[in-house]
């Protein structure tokens, strides 16, 4: 029973459908998602808001997100 819940939640983690933050600091966020830019950008601004800062998107590789966390504009 414990091995069917495991196994589950595995594939629901992988399966890509809400975006998760892989890595990430002061200065950077880098989101893995499917299909949705918008959705990893809430996980960008979540992440940056924590430094004061807003997430500026540079670019997207396949299933990841890359964002700067830029200070914000008085």
């Amino acid at each position: 029973m414990c091995f069917v819940v495991l196994a589950g939640g595995i594939l629901a983690a992988c399966s890509g459908s809400t975006p998760i933050l892989l890595r990430g600091d002061a200065n950077s966020a880098q989101v893995g998602f499917s299909g949705n830019v918008d959705a990893a950008t809430r996980v960008a601004k979540q992440h940056c808001a924590q430094y004061e800062r807003v997430p500026r998107f540079l670019d997207a590789e396949e299933d990841i997100a890359f964002f700067d966390c830029v200070r914000r504009q008085p």
